[in-house]
């Protein structure tokens, strides 16, 4: 008779990509401190090897495997790496991403396929290889890190807002197909993070000046202990402030309204 799954995070093997700085750093921290095996990725070294340290003084279990989730042999080092260390696969964590605010012409070519090949086809490269694993085992969760820039996309986060409503969508094909093998598909959608080097580094080089509501705000910290209730608790979707709600709201009922506001603002911008 097949093992009953259990949802508490105690002995669970869990994958985080991104884990080198910002959400993905607390989360794997949040993980080991829960009792799970927790196996590192991103792609600097050096970060890794400290967080691993750290997760271990903690009393955590905590193997670094530097990664680029753009690079289909160094995800697939990942994946026999982790299976040879702990034979299971649990938890996917898809916290990787890349983003540049800037209007789409300014963007240059490689801005432009960065932010689609780490945020969409990186995130779906990890999960296509990880799915074997989880399958054979009948059993895994799969945190796809989204956004409320999926529910209303705002200039000059054009391009990376696209990114994240192809997450949605394939978050929510995946957690139909996968529901046969008991594997659960969850999407976050975190509003505005504090502790985190994402807004520097995705308006820099001369990208716009992009401020997310000042209210509403939560410590990649906080957001990391929702990361793991939802692994104990699974859940379909995660929508961490519901301030956040009102202009996606606002854009379904009254989208002419919202076109005219975003133009108006565009246009100051561009001036200025």
């Amino acid at each position: 008779m097949r093992e009953e799954p259990n949802w508490g995070m105690t002995g669970k093997v869990a994958i985080v990509t991104g884990a080198s700085a910002g959400i993905g750093e607390a989360a794997a921290r949040a993980f080991g401190r829960a009792g799970a095996k927790v196996v590192l990725a991103a792609r600097r070294a050096e970060r890794l090897e400290r967080l691993a340290e750290v997760i271990r003084a903690e009393g955590g279990t905590a193997l670094a495997v530097p990664t680029d989730v753009t690079n289909t042999h160094q995800v697939e080092n990942l994946v026999r790496a982790t299976m040879e260390a702990f034979g299971r696969i649990d938890v996917l964590a898809n916290i990787a991403g890349w983003g540049r605010y800037d209007w789409l012409e300014e963007l240059s070519a490689e801005d432009l396929r960065r932010q689609y090949e780490v945020n969409v086809i990186g995130l779906a490269e990890v999960t296509r290889q990880v799915l074997p694993v989880m399958k054979a085992q009948r059993f895994g969760h799969i945190l796809n890190m989204c956004s409320y820039a999926s529910e209303i996309a705002v200039p000059p986060l054009t391009v990376y807002a696209s990114t994240k409503y192809a997450v949605e969508g394939l978050s929510d094909g995946l957690r139909r197909e996968l529901m046969p093998w008991g594997i659960y598909v969850t999407r976050i959608h975190p509003s505005g993070v504090t502790g985190t080097e994402f807004n520097q580094q995705a308006r820099q080089e001369g990208g716009i000046t992009f401020r997310s509501f000042p209210v509403g705000k939560i410590s990649r910290e906080r957001l990391a202990e929702e990361l793991v209730k939802l692994v104990v608790r699974p859940r379909r979707t995660l929508f961490i402030s519901r301030l956040y709600d009102a202009p996606g709201v606002i854009n379904r009922l009254f989208p002419q309204v919202v076109n005219l506001l975003m133009a108006a603002w565009v246009r100051m911008k561009r001036r200025t």
